[in-house]
């Protein structure tokens, strides 16, 4: 993502349209994911790693941008995978690349590393695979991460589902990002307790 399109000179005025929208309160301070964006200059702030994170400023503004032209839409509990978003077939195999092998990679067997980890992104549990998790990575947009672990024929998998509803906030691009984002910060938060 070029910082030249998604900077914070260009994005601010939309991301300020979220203050008290779509589920973040009136604050001066945007909190999701143990992440703070400044409304006021824009920095973003890592509450688990306590410095800023000017590496993840234009991916953030891009999926904050796209976020705040959606309209609140309930979820639909129906889960779906990113090959089933809109063009979302073409991008699947970058984004098991970026996304969900980072989680395989980080997590393997370790389901309870994997909870443990999840906890500091306000996860809630669920009943999926070895382990599952719910994390609102923004306000109205859960993502689910499933993690099986390694049997004598396979190895540990992952996989990162949304609610069908996603498409009414995001992109298909932006869901992308997003999940990325989700499993960055699963990993952060992994080291933060490692």
């Amino acid at each position: 993502m070029h910082k030249t399109i998604w900077n914070w000179e260009k994005s601010r005025d939309k991301i300020l349209t979220l203050r008290g929208h779509l589920g973040f309160p009136d604050s001066s301070v945007m909190k999701f994911l143990r992440l703070s964006l400044d409304l006021e200059d824009g920095h973003i702030h890592d509450e688990l790693r306590g410095r800023t994170v000017p590496e993840i400023e234009a991916s953030v503004y891009c999926i904050l941008s796209g976020y705040a032209d959606a309209n609140d839409v309930p979820e639909t509990h129906q889960l779906i995978s990113f090959a089933q978003l809109p063009g979302g077939r073409a991008y699947y195999n970058a984004f098991q690349r970026r996304a969900v092998q980072q989680i395989e990679r980080v997590f393997g067997s370790n389901t309870q590393t994997f909870y443990k980890a999840a906890e500091l992104l306000d996860a809630t549990m669920l009943g999926y695979g070895d382990a599952s998790v719910k994390i609102y990575a923004l306000p109205l947009v859960p993502v689910h991460v499933v993690l099986w672990s390694t049997d004598s024929e396979f190895p540990p998998s992952a996989n990162i589902l949304f609610d069908s509803s996603v498409s009414q906030y995001l992109s298909t691009e932006q869901t992308a990002m997003l999940g990325e984002l989700t499993s960055t910060r699963l990993k952060h938060a992994y080291e933060a307790i490692t």
